[in-house]
């Protein structure tokens, strides 16, 4: 049997008895149909007792996309059982809420949501605009609830997670490892056992649209019950998903898939080999080492699943404030590269400013960069760099004005359209914006 006739069984065998699926999953990755090396790092893992089955570099950095949004709902969780907040609480959609990509439920800005809503839309829909109502209505700000985020991650021993805001749109600061997110859906299904619905509802109702579950999984798979999908341009197809039978709960961490298909049929593969290994004794999640933050970068999908360019250069007008260069390189890809490892240092997680490529005129190449930053940050990041010997020069709003003067302003190119975070859905391969939707 070839590689495409096994693919046309796997969609239609949920009816099938255990042993077949079984078999069926087998012939799949002997036919190579879904090698397990095709996509990124791996994890399948018992959240009950934190045991690891399997794994293939789980501690490799990964940009999480929308799977952020379980540290999100981890967060409000926390808040709604210590009685800071109510399900039936009503949030306003500010303006900034209302402005996140699709995807998103599309309540106008001065509207009103219910935490329990919200919380079905982010978790269900992977509703952007949600996650922001959500930081925003129990915070005060996704500033602060950023720092919630990342004090919680530190909590739990996510040693390899940095988190920039609460819907997991691509910032290069903005990272996590496998081994990190299964310690993560393991705290949610351990502390927040009465919470555990919303990752297997089949849809959320908004008026009378049925919105459905992002997660195809537990549409295909029988004993499918969550969790969570994710989906930018850089990091490929993410899914952590659960699964239960007799009785018996298993967890997997999937990155980077080029499709979101080949997520759900990667997950289920691991997830039904899970359930026909012994029992153990296995290492615990814990134990997995993460590689250090900003010693390797993460690996960029664009070129793979979207089909484009990975790398967008900044428009000259936007540059403002003071700013920080990383260093001239030739191609946009390896300034690219050198900005995204500087970023994930300790000092570039702080940062506060627009990170991104400049053209600098003629043919002077690419700086990475980084702009809307004050002065006195701008000399004393500099500084900080520098003694970890680092490239790194301060930029005046005066050059940043003769780059502009110099420099002229790429042909504008049509804005993004399709929904990313959806499943099954083929995304358009458009080249308008790096900053992709969830």
């Amino acid at each position: 049997m070839d590689a495409s006739a096994v693919l046309c069984h796997l969609g239609s065998y949920r009816g099938l008895p255990v042993l077949h699926r079984l078999i069926l999953s087998l012939l799949l990755l002997l036919a190579g149909a879904v090698p397990s090396q095709a996509a990124g790092p791996s994890l399948l893992f018992d959240p009950a007792t934190g045991e690891v089955l399997s794994q293939d570099r789980a501690g490799e950095p990964w940009y999480p996309a929308s799977l952020t949004k379980l540290m999100t709902a981890y967060v409000v969780f926390g808040k709604l059982k210590s009685g800071l907040l109510k399900l039936d609480q009503k949030l306003t959609v500010s303006e900034v809420a209302q402005s996140q990509p699709p995807s998103k439920i599309g309540v106008r800005a001065g509207g009103t949501v219910s935490v329990d809503f919200a919380l079905q839309a982010l978790l269900v829909y992977s509703a952007n605009d949600m996650a922001y109502v959500l930081a925003e209505g129990s915070s005060g700000s996704v500033t602060a609830f950023a720092q919630e985020m990342n004090a919680q991650a530190q909590r739990l021993g996510m040693t390899g997670s940095n988190f920039v805001n609460p819907n997991g749109l691509f910032d290069p600061r903005h990272v996590s490892t496998a081994r990190d997110i299964a310690l993560l859906a393991t705290a949610l299904l351990r502390d927040f056992p009465e919470n555990s619905h919303y990752f297997s509802q089949q849809f959320v109702a908004v008026g009378k649209r049925k919105l459905s579950n992002r997660n195809s999984l537990i549409r295909q798979m029988p004993e499918a019950d969550g969790m969570k999908t994710g989906f930018v341009c850089n990091s490929g197809f993410n899914l952590v998903a659960t699964a239960t039978r007799n009785g018996r709960k298993l967890g997997a961490v999937i990155f980077g898939a080029n499709s979101g298909k080949h997520r759900a049929d990667l997950a289920e593969m691991l997830l039904v080999d899970g359930f026909t290994r012994p029992d153990g004794p296995h290492a615990k999640i814990a134990s997995l080492t993460n590689m250090k933050t900003g010693a390797v970068v993460p690996a960029d999908m664009t070129k793979t699943v979207c089909k484009q360019k990975p790398v967008t250069i900044a428009s000259s007008k936007d540059l403002s404030g003071w700013g920080i260069s990383f260093g001239n390189y030739e191609s946009s890809e390896t300034a690219d590269m050198a900005l995204r490892g500087r970023l994930l240092s300790q000092t570039g997680k702080l940062l506060p400013g627009t990170p991104g490529l400049i053209r600098l005129p003629g043919k002077g190449g690419y700086a990475a960069a980084m702009w809307n930053l004050d002065q006195q940050k701008s000399l004393s990041t500099c500084a900080e760099y520098r003694k970890d010997n680092a490239p790194c020069e301060v930029l005046t709003p005066q050059t940043f004005a003769q780059i502009a003067a110099l420099t002229p302003e790429p042909a504008a190119k049509p804005a993004a359209a399709t929904a990313q975070g959806s499943d099954g859905v083929k995304v358009k391969r458009k080249k308008s914006s790096r900053r992709q939707k969830n």
